[in-house]
C-alpha cells in the first residue's frame, strides 16, 4: 500500500487569542500542495511497527507521528505488525506540516490496511490528538481551519494556482513562536474565500499571516527572501505556518519558471509546485 502525503500551505493564517487551556484560537486557510513525502506500508508478522527511511532527522520512534499514528490504531486488531518505508521530500520544521500529513496518511491507510471501518470523522477525531493540523489532510479540498485546527469548512479555488517554495534552511520551532505570539484578528478570511471562488486576482492582496511578525523579529533574513520572491513577480508572498518556508504565488506557469532559474541556486530548498485541488 502505497500514500502519497501532501505538504500543506497556509494562504492566511491569523491567531484570534490565547485559549485558557493555553492553545491559541486561529483562523487559517490551508491547501494542499504537490510537494508530497511518501510511505509504503506493508504487513509483518512480529507485532510492532518498524519504520524505514533514509532522512537523518527522524525522530525517535516513539516521537514520530508515523508511530503515535500506528499506536493509536494498534489495539483494534490483533495482528498489527506492519512496516513503513517513509520517503521524506517535505522539509523538517518549515511550516509546511510534514509530519502531520504523514500522520494522516498512516491513520488512513491502516484504517484500509486492517479493515478497521471507522469512518472520516472518526479517523478527524483521532488524528487531532496528534496534532492541530492533522486533520486537514482528510479534506479533499482548500479549507478554513478555525478553532485550534480542528474546525474545518471547504472551499473552492477557480483559479489554477502554482506556487514558488523557499527554504534557506532555517528550522524554526512552532511552540517558540505561539509562546510570542499576540492577539490579531485582522485577517478578512471571509473575503479571501469570496474572492478566490469567483477567480477574482484581487484575493492575492489579502493574503497574510500573523506570525511572520515575531518571525521576522528573529529571523530578518526570512523578510529579505519574501521581498525577493515577490519582486521576482508573485502575485503574492509570505510565509507558511510558523515558517521558515517562504513562497510565492503564481498564475503564469511561465513567469514561476523565470523565478524559479533566477533563485534556484541560491537557498537549500527551491521547488515549483502547483496547487491539489480533489
Amino acid at each position: 500500500m502505497i500514500r502519497k502525503c501532501y505538504a500543506k500551505l497556509n494562504l492566511s493564517l491569523d491567531s484570534l487569542f490565547k485559549r485558557e487551556d493555553g492553545y491559541h484560537e486561529i483562523d487559517s486557510l490551508m491547501v494542499r500542495i504537490s510537494l508530497a513525502d511518501k510511505i509504503e506500508i506493508k504487513k509483518n508478522p512480529y507485532k510492532k511497527i518498524r519504520i524505514f527511511t533514509e532522512s537523518k532527522k527522524l525522530l525517535s520512534i516513539e516521537d514520530n507521528l508515523v508511530y503515535k499514528a500506528w499506536n493509536i490504531l494498534k489495539d483494534n486488531i490483533e495482528d498489527n505488525g506492519v512496516d513503513i518505508i517513509l520517503e521524506k521530500n517535505i522539509p523538517f520544521a518549515a511550516g509546511l506540516a510534514g509530519g502531520s500529513t504523514d500522520a494522516a496518511e498512516t491513520l488512513k491507510a491502516l484504517n484500509e490496511l486492517w479493515d478497521l471501518g471507522f469512518s472520516q470523522k472518526e479517523l478527524m477525531d483521532k488524528a487531532l490528538m496528534l496534532g492541530a493540523d492533522v486533520p486537514f489532510f482528510f479534506m479533499r479540498k482548500p479549507a478554513r481551519a478555525r478553532g485550534i485546527g480542528e474546525i474545518l469548512t471547504s472551499f473552492d479555488i477557480k483559479n489554477d494556482l502554482y506556487f514558488l517554495l523557499v527554504n534557506d534552511g532555517t528550522e524554526i520551532s512552532s511552540a517558540f513562536i505561539y509562546s510570542k505570539l499576540a492577539d490579531y484578528g485582522y485577517i478578512d478570511n471571509e473575503k479571501i474565500i469570496s474572492l478566490l471562488e469567483k477567480g477574482d486576482k484581487n484575493a492575492y492582496s489579502y493574503f497574510s499571516n500573523v506570525m511572520e511578525d515575531v518571525a521576522f523579529e528573529t529571523y530578518p533574513h526570512l523578510k529579505d527572501i519574501k521581498k525577493e520572491i515577490k519582486d521576482s513577480g508573485a502575485l503574492a508572498s509570505l510565509m507558511s505556518g510558523s515558517g521558515a518556508t517562504i513562497f510565492g504565488v503564481f498564475e503564469d506557469e511561465d513567469l514561476l519558471k523565470k523565478a524559479y532559474d533566477k533563485i534556484k541556486d541560491k537557498y537549500k530548498f527551491v521547488k515549483k509546485v502547483n496547487l491539489v485541488n480533489d
